[in-house]
């Protein structure tokens, strides 16, 4: 069960890189409230982090967009999150396809 949910993690991290590349320019502005994504992106200091808050940073703001706000508010989320970035960190090439994402949501 631990592959499957590591995977779909993967797969979600390529998929927002694969969208981010396509709609990077077309995206309307002031479309109502933010997406996770979107607040991420215009969090400020985010360059300023390290790099295990950056990746946990994008991690959340994945997970949160995927399962939304209700979910990433649970109390038990933070547990959820810590088991997503050890496993995806555990896996080969994990670390820098975060590092990926996170350089695609700063336009990069």
């Amino acid at each position: 069960m631990k592959v499957a949910g590591t995977d779909h993690v993967l797969l979600l991290l390529r998929a927002k890189l694969a969208r981010l590349a396509r709609d990077r320019s077309s995206r309307a502005a002031g479309r109502g409230d933010p997406r996770p994504i979107d607040r991420l992106r215009a969090m400020a200091g985010f360059d300023a982090l390290g790099e295990d808050e950056r990746r946990r940073a994008v991690v959340h703001g994945l997970l949160t967009e995927e399962l939304g706000e209700a979910v990433a508010n649970d109390a038990a989320f933070g547990g959820v999150l810590d088991d997503v970035l050890r496993m995806v960190g555990e896996m080969p090439g994990g670390h820098e396809l975060i590092d990926r994402a996170a350089a695609a949501m700063r336009g990069r």
